[in-house]
């Protein structure tokens, strides 16, 4: 990846569908994504994704609480299973963005909890091994991309919020 990369840290919980805030910078302009799903004793739980303060920029609708439903991006519904479908390799998982691309979150080998977005690297993802202080406070994960485009930066963290899920509770 180059050296112009813009860093994004994680904090609060480490749960990646609750407590979960992405805070940093994408070419000078501030970025903030909170993940929210309230424990409510009922079969259907909803994840909202508050963008830059309290602005719902999308929803999970989780089926049975922990199965995989409906994704809600701007206006449009599609199946969440779409923000995670097969890659091209057994340690890859693919979605397609509103602009008709198609990206792959990819395990990074000899680094658990890593991931890249596809071939040549746009963005990198990486756990800290405890909670480091950062720019923005003690933190347990980076992102770090090249790209400076607020819906592949939205649509790239929904996959992998989705791709860490997966990951933690071996679905």
């Amino acid at each position: 990846m180059s050296s112009d990369l813009s860093d994004i840290f994680f904090t609060g919980a480490q749960n990646p569908r609750h407590g979960c805030v992405m805070i940093g910078y994408v070419a000078q302009r501030p970025v903030y994504f909170e993940f929210d799903t309230p424990e409510i004793a009922t079969s259907e739980t909803r994840t909202t994704v508050y963008r830059n303060g309290k602005r719902a920029a999308a929803y999970f609708e989780w089926t049975m609480g922990t199965h995989m439903g409906l994704a809600t991006i701007g206006g449009t519904k599609i199946p969440m299973s779409n923000l995670v479908a097969p890659g091209t390799s057994s340690n890859s998982r693919m979605f397609h963005t509103k602009d008709g691309r198609t990206l792959e979150w990819r395990k990074v080998a000899g680094f658990p909890g890593a991931y890249d977005v596809s071939a040549a690297p746009i963005a990198r993802f990486s756990r800290f091994p405890r909670p480091r202080d950062t720019p923005v406070g003690p933190s347990h994960a980076i992102l770090q991309c090249q790209f400076d485009d607020d819906e592949l930066l939205l649509e790239a963290a929904l996959a992998l919020c989705l791709n860490r899920w997966i990951d933690q509770h071996g679905f």
